[in-house]
């Protein structure tokens, strides 16, 4: 095998640096949210499967000149490559946060630090309990490192496959024969793994992202490319249409795949062989098209780089997003220069050093020694950090008693009441508020944004004459249509099922009352919200003497409490307010919805809509506190039950105004019957 492949893979690939430049642009342009490029996330799979070929062609190498594969030297060589630039970014991220965001903010962003820094936050983030209320879950500093937790991995057991299958070939077969036994063998592994990686990301999707083994197959691949160099690409013309085949499968998954889609999957294949191609294509004899391209000075500088600003781009934008930085393309070329900036000196003072200069030959034995303290030093700066954060400034708020995130209905989302089983679980559970044998029936069903009113619903419809039931799911719309959720790992079939269970449930009870609520940042196109909310408004209409259709109510491009306790970081994001934690509202999405809610009710006589969002966003401005003094979001989208019962009289009168009287007692659902 040496003979016949050293003298193609064995030297410098400039090449591959600009492939690597076109995978971390991807990577840049997906999560600045650049149109065109959402599937841009298929740049790491591009990564993957260039640590592959890469990874094999160096232990491959060592074996055939040296006779052994030494996997400490191997694994020091990664630890000094990787380790030193991702624990000066972590550190400095972490310290960053602490003192420039919120307690809160800090603990909900930077929950995987301590996963982060020993390579395991690929774990982290696909075993982690999630908190539906608290959306900066998913905006953690350091959730782009999933996948050096994956590489890392797959440095720690891919020597071992190849020892096993050396030892195995090595006195038994002649080199073709032997080739052949490694081709087989990272057959079985591409077969074995993606086979697992459809299967999960059919039935627990995160597993599926998140795991090293459902993503062995990309490093296989890239594997396999390598071991069949020698015969691949031999002439220009087959390197030229190798190679823009490659990269038209991966620049087309970019443009054409999306976040809605269940990923990796079968969608992984394509920016996969994509990646192989491209790397293929440039194991020829002489130089083609794409390679020369890509070995360009300027695809090779930023490839070079490319690990750095993998590390530094994402942290910088979520904390340029915390700022209000993100909102605008001046801000976003302002976050990807600073971005860029940080690349070239953690490039040049951290990863230089250790990677090709002065501390790239250290010992083995020094190597995994100095890793060690490097890591528990990191992890005692951070524990410092959060006791200074968790410490100071929860004694702020304990003083104030500032308590909005737990301003909520008890009754809905008391400890044990299980009201809401978010996408876990069909089941149906009713929860009452006020008197249970009240002599009329109202019931809220909606997601969290409906189920928000709880309190505003039984203080108008209140006891004792009337009893109030809450049907709830977090993140599912009340509209009859199909939709992808992230969080469920494809279409949120838990919620349609639930949906049709309520339904029947509320048919089955006939009230008087019917309330039905969801959020207006569904996406659904117009005809979806008119034709879906039409479709359960015609079995509602059916059950109940009256419907009420609450439109969802704008949100808040900050978070709301975090705003209230550091106001100086939002002073001058008012966007036309007047005051700290203000902003004139961004989109008109919420007065869309509400225009598609009334042309659903329309075609029902006993169907209404009642429009919120001007008591919450009052003249068009959205704050996080009332002129009063009042709390109005306990996060960037959910109301405090305070500010909802301040709503109860207004709300009331409105009903009032469209012939809703929660004091009726002559017209019943029995008089209804009888017209």
């Amino acid at each position: 095998m040496q003979s016949t492949v050293s003298a193609s893979v064995n030297s410098f690939r400039p090449d591959l640096q600009g492939l690597r430049a076109v995978a971390i642009a991807l990577v840049v342009l997906a999560h600045t949210n650049v149109p065109g490029f959402s599937g841009g996330f298929v740049g790491v799979d591009v990564f993957f499967v260039l640590s592959g070929y890469l990874i094999t062609g160096l232990l491959v190498q060592e074996r055939m000149s040296t006779g052994s594969i030494f996997y400490g030297k191997f694994l020091a060589r990664r630890l000094r490559r990787l380790l030193p630039a991702l624990l000066v970014m972590l550190v400095v991220v972490l310290t960053t946060a602490s003192f420039s965001l919120s307690a809160y903010e800090t603990r909900m962003q930077s929950g995987s630090f301590l996963f982060s820094a020993t390579w395991t936050s690929n774990f982290f983030f696909a075993f982690v309990d999630r908190d539906y209320f608290s959306a900066l879950q998913s905006e953690d500093l350091f959730l782009h490192t999933w996948s050096l937790g994956i590489e890392e991995q797959f440095y720690v057991v891919w020597p071992w496959l190849l020892i096993f299958v050396f030892f195995l070939v090595s006195k038994k077969y002649c080199l073709k024969r032997a080739r052949n036994v490694v081709l087989g063998a990272l057959g079985v592994v591409f077969v074995a793994s993606l086979l697992l990686c459809l299967y999960w990301a059919k039935n627990q999707q995160l597993l599926s992202f998140y795991m090293m083994p459902a993503r062995a197959w990309q490093f296989a691949l890239g594997a396999a490319v390598y071991v069949r160099s020698y015969e691949i690409g031999r002439s220009r013309f087959a390197g030229t249409a190798i190679g823009i085949g490659g990269l038209l499968l991966i620049v087309g998954s970019a443009v054409f795949l999306g976040p809605d889609i269940n990923y990796p999957g079968f969608f992984a294949l394509f920016p996969s062989l994509g990646a192989a191609m491209v790397i293929a294509a440039g194991t020829g004899a002489s130089q083609n098209l794409v390679n020369s391209a890509l070995s360009s000075k300027y695809f090779v500088w930023l490839g070079d780089r490319s690990y750095s600003l993998y590390l530094w781009h994402w942290p910088v934008l979520i904390l340029g997003n915390s700022f209000g930085i993100k909102a605008s393309v001046s801000g976003i070329l302002l976050l990807i220069i600073i971005s860029t900036l940080l690349a070239m000196l953690s490039y040049r003072q951290v990863e230089l050093p250790f990677w090709k200069g002065r501390y790239s030959q250290a010992k083995s034995s020094r190597t995994f020694l100095v890793s060690l303290l490097m890591v528990v030093a990191a992890i005692g700066v951070s524990d410092g950090l959060y006791r200074n954060v968790y410490g100071d400034r929860s004694a702020v708020l304990i003083a104030q008693n500032y308590y909005p995130r737990q301003d909520v209905s008890r009754a809905i989302y008391g400890r044990g009441l299980g009201c809401d089983t978010w996408y876990f679980s069909t089941e149906l559970v009713p929860c009452a508020i006020g008197e249970r044998d009240g002599e009329h029936l109202a019931i809220l069903l909606g997601d969290s944004i409906g189920a928000q009113w709880s309190t505003l619903v039984s203080g108008v419809f209140s006891a004792p004459d009337w009893q109030v039931l809450v049907l709830t799911k977090s993140s599912c719309a009340i509209v009859d249509e199909s939709y992808y959720y992230e969080k469920a790992g494809g279409d949120y079939v838990v919620c349609t099922e639930w949906r049709n269970k309520a339904l029947e449930y509320i048919a089955a009870l006939e009230p008087d009352v019917v309330i039905i609520g969801s959020s207006a940042t569904y996406d659904f196109t117009d005809s979806q919200w008119v034709d879906g909310s039409s479709r359960v408004l015609s079995k509602l209409s059916k059950a109940a003497f009256q419907v009420v259709v609450v439109a969802g109510t704008p949100e808040l491009t900050f978070d709301g409490p975090s705003c209230l306790e550091e106001p100086y970081r939002f002073s001058y994001r008012l966007l036309g307010g007047s005051r700290e934690c203000e902003e004139v509202e961004s989109e008109s999405t919420s007065e869309d919805v509400v225009a598609y809610l009334r042309r659903s009710v329309a075609d029902f006589s006993n169907a209404n809509v009642l429009d919120l969002g001007d008591l919450v966003c009052p003249e068009g401005k959205c704050a996080a506190r009332t002129k009063e003094g009042t709390v109005v979001f306990r996060d960037q989208q959910h109301l405090t039950m305070t500010f909802v019962n301040e709503q109860i009289d207004e709300a009331r009168a409105r009903l009032q105004a469209m012939g809703i009287d929660s004091r009726f007692e002559a017209v019943s659902t029995d008089a209804m019957e009888s017209e």
